[in-house]
């Protein structure tokens, strides 16, 4: 593997739990860490990865289905974490036994921090949890970004997806069955509100945006188990791409995220 070549490995992906290995040939960057430890450890195993062998772990939120895993996973390999400081108050609040707080970094929004070889930005997201962000990661000339649990595609958060190669993006909810689905009315107000999730056609417009650009790899994640399904969101964002003239694996790349087991992998570079 040529050393700038930046892969992107979803775990697991959906409102049950989430995870994704970002990786060179020198450098693992383990990106949230829900359901449980021995799940994540298992999907680890799957693609090969000793967990002894990441080198830290970057936190979004602090919701369930990000953290779950934390607390024992931490525990057990001793790795660093990086959160935002929000972020770590949540973290503390659902541990149910400390680790060393010599493993506890602070990533500032906006401020570039490297790990490995892999340059780590963290942005900010609109979602209902303090201190909330995506990252980019970048290597070399390769460039790619993780942006769930997105309320709506803000301009800031645009502008750190514009120029990479590859992302994984939130496609949470079709609307259809979001509002005739069981949930309640509060409950579809959160999803759909400002601070709630990314849904399919949002996530094909800002596609749509992004392949204009420069990217050419997408994987649609964090998919809701009860108001959407995988063919659905793909439908949705292939739909609008082609609408533009873009050609499925010629213009443009796009897989789903599983959401129990690891996808194949997107290799930038």
């Amino acid at each position: 593997m040529n050393q700038d070549t930046l892969t992107i490995t979803p775990l697991y992906s959906g409102s049950s739990g989430n995870a994704t290995l970002v990786s060179t040939a020198d450098t693992r960057i383990l990106v949230d860490a829900g359901m449980s430890c021995k799940k994540l450890v298992e999907a680890l195993t799957q693609i090969s990865v000793n967990p002894y062998d990441i080198n830290a772990v970057l936190i979004t939120h602090d919701h369930s289905d990000h953290i779950s895993a934390l607390d024992v996973f931490t525990r057990k390999f001793a790795l660093p974490i990086y959160a935002t400081n929000a972020t770590w108050n949540g973290i503390h609040a659902a541990e149910k036994k400390p680790h060393s707080p010599s493993l506890d970094y602070e990533i500032l929004p906006e401020k570039e921090t490297t790990i490995g070889n892999i340059r780590v930005t963290a942005f900010e997201t609109p979602h209902d949890a303090k201190g909330s962000c995506g990252y980019r990661f970048e290597v070399g000339k390769n460039k790619a970004a993780l942006a769930t649990d997105i309320g709506y595609m803000t301009p800031a958060i645009f502008e750190y997806l514009q120029d990479c190669d590859g992302i994984l993006l939130e496609a949470n909810y079709d609307k259809d069955m979001l509002w005739n689905g069981p949930y309640p009315y509060y409950l579809k107000q959160r999803i759909a509100g400002l601070f709630g999730h990314l849904c399919n056609d949002d996530c094909a417009t800002t596609a749509v945006n992004l392949c204009k650009t420069k990217a050419r790899k997408l994987i649609l994640g964090h998919l809701s188990q009860e108001n959407n399904l995988p063919q659905v969101a793909e439908r949705t964002v292939l739909r609008a791409l082609e609408q533009e003239s873009m050609q499925k694996d010629k213009d443009f790349i796009v897989q789903v995220a599983s959401r129990y087991c690891p996808s194949a992998p997107m290799i930038l570079g």
